[in-house]
């Protein structure tokens, strides 16, 4: 029969699994108010069919690439192809090569389609033969878009012209950091095809709140929210609600706890965290700072961040 713990507190197995990583893992998805109409209002272009265009902004950290992620796992293969790009740098010819290995399942070479023309002609041939014969739709999903120039924005919303005259074969979805609406509007006849728009905005108190929670839940913590008072105040504070910062500085925190065998998180404790990360430069990301080598839970050979030790702590 297993053992009763009246108050369940964080350890090395409690959770059992990293709640603050860096993930798209889906189930770490939480669906906050913008967040959720973000995700519905998407859904609903992609399965429109006959938009065109949509936009999705936020600023750095916002949670838009785990949102994208979580609108391609909702898209169904049987109805929609669905291809996904993450570098804004791509020149459109390369842009094209990536939509025709992504679509076709296999990494093709600059060689198979030595120029425009030819991965042009490539696409059209997949879009009408391969996709809207069969009922489905196209949906393009590119990431980092603040960094596409002028040029090659208008060559992708030339994209969208081909299309039967019933139907459009696919739809595309534009998602960059909040500069990205500026850059439109100097592009007017590609920022008037765009037929939705949603900015991603923080998290408030609350919804930070249950967002901690909902981490610790997937991550399979049990137990009450392990927060204090002026802890969750410093947190919420220091990362104003933006998801990212909210996982830096839990993970290095958690370390801290676990570390000092304090139980919970404390105020003590997240200050501290805070005011050592500003002192190095700021709140980093603490997977790849030399300062605080992360251990993995996975691993008997990993290291804990070395913290001074506390006076009278178990080793």
């Amino acid at each position: 029969m297993a053992s009763y713990v009246a108050d369940p507190q964080l350890t090395a197995n409690n959770p059992p699994a990293p709640p603050f990583d860096s993930t798209r893992d889906t189930r770490y998805f939480f669906p906050s108010a913008g967040h959720a109409e973000a995700l519905s209002r998407l859904l609903f272009l992609a399965e429109d069919r006959n938009m065109g265009m949509g936009l999705l902004t936020g600023e750095i950290g916002s949670g838009k690439t785990l949102l994208r992620t979580v609108l391609h796992s909702r898209l169904s293969p049987d109805s929609h192809v669905r291809v996904s790009i993450e570098n804004g740098l791509l020149a459109f010819d390369d842009l094209l090569l990536e939509i025709l290995s992504q679509v076709q399942s296999q990494r093709l070479r600059a060689s198979d389609y030595p120029d425009r023309y030819s991965r042009l002609a490539a696409f059209k041939r997949l879009l009408t033969e391969q996709i809207a014969s069969h009922n489905r739709h196209l949906v393009i999903m590119l990431d980092e878009d603040q960094q596409l120039v002028p040029r090659c924005l208008d060559a992708i919303k030339g994209l969208t012209n081909i299309s039967s005259e019933r139907q459009n074969y696919l739809t595309v979805i534009l998602i960059g950091q909040p500069e990205l609406r500026a850059h439109l509007r100097q592009i007017p006849q590609v920022d008037q095809r765009v037929s939705l728009r949603f900015h991603l905005t923080a998290l408030t108190a609350e919804e930070t709140r249950e967002y901690v929670r909902h981490r610790l839940a997937v991550a399979g913590y049990r137990g009450a929210f392990p927060f204090d008072d002026d802890a969750f105040d410093t947190l919420f504070r220091t990362s104003h609600g933006i998801p990212r910062e909210v996982n830096r500085i839990c993970k290095v925190a958690l370390e801290y706890v676990l570390t000092k065998d304090l139980g919970r998180f404390s105020g003590s404790a997240i200050a501290t965290v805070v005011d050592d990360q500003r002192r190095h430069g700021g709140l980093f990301d603490a997977a790849a700072d030399p300062v605080y080598p992360l251990r993995d839970r996975r691993s008997a050979n990993s290291r804990r961040p070395r913290f001074p030790r506390r006076a009278g702590a178990r080793p």
